[in-house]
């Protein structure tokens, strides 16, 4: 499938485009990348260099993409990180139009605003992913923090975190970093019908880049299995890429994707 992703991109470290499009790629997806920034790394590993895709530029890019008849064979999309509210608004008029013109079109939004440190964008970017993105989801992947923000209600175990995604109304919220009780975490597959969940121990370090590189691999096995089997799938790859990382603070894609 083609698939269109907008969102950060790194040299070192894999987040953002770095981790989920691998991700795509290995199922065999042809990705149309756009970046909303370009950095050399991401701030976790010490003060990044780059620049940013400024709004007009990402509406210019989609536009020749669009000239070129290419983005009319899109078959889903998946958005993470913006920098600045107008690169949202730009990317939710792209694929608000796109999904006119493919109704079968699938969009997951990685809704990357914070996490249990607080807000790492500005509010302005936060509300934004909030008014212009989610609506336009057939899934969102939430971590607990982004997931309480985003329902507007606490989320401090799986049966909030099952109320808050529903209160969304959306197809699907995959929803990360659940509390399980002692030291556990859950992620939970929650549908208007059904809820999938996974649990996990809770680790102290985990490497930069996991929520996007599970992004991309939900993305690419939910466009041809049913989502509890999609789950399953990408949780496998998840937790070989987390074991296989062990001790460092990069996420070893590569590794995980063939195998290890």
């Amino acid at each position: 499938m083609r698939i269109l992703a907008i969102s950060s991109q790194v040299a070192y470290g894999p987040v953002g485009l770095t981790a989920a499009v691998p991700a795509l790629q290995a199922r065999g997806h042809e990705v149309l990348a756009i970046p909303t920034i370009t950095l050399s790394n991401h701030p976790g590993h010490g003060k990044p260099a780059g620049f940013r895709t400024s709004a007009g530029d990402i509406s210019q890019i989609l536009e020749a993409l669009g000239g070129l008849d290419v983005l009319s064979k899109v078959g889903a999309a998946l958005t993470g990180y913006f920098a600045a509210p107008e690169q949202v608004e730009v990317a939710a008029k792209a694929l608000a139009r796109m999904k006119q013109e493919i109704p079968s079109l699938f969009i997951l939004v990685d809704p990357v605003i914070g996490d249990e440190g607080g807000f790492y964008v500005p509010q302005p970017v936060a509300e934004a992913i909030r008014d212009h993105l989610v609506p336009l989801a057939t899934c969102i992947t939430p971590n607990r923090f982004e997931l309480a923000w985003l329902g507007g209600r606490p989320v401090t175990d799986e049966a909030e975190a099952i109320a808050a995604a529903r209160k969304l109304g959306l197809p699907e919220v995959l929803a990360t970093s659940i509390p399980a009780g002692g030291n556990l975490l859950s992620t939970m597959l929650v549908t208007p019908e059904n809820v999938h969940k996974i649990i996990s121990p809770r680790l102290a370090h985990v490497p930069h880049g996991t929520g996007d590189f599970l992004a991309g691999l939900y993305l690419a096995a939910r466009v041809s299995m049913p989502a509890g089997d999609a789950l399953g799938t990408a949780m496998k790859i998840l937790a070989r890429a987390i074991a296989i990382s062990a001790g460092t603070s990069v996420l070893d894609v590569a590794a995980a994707l063939h195998g290890g």
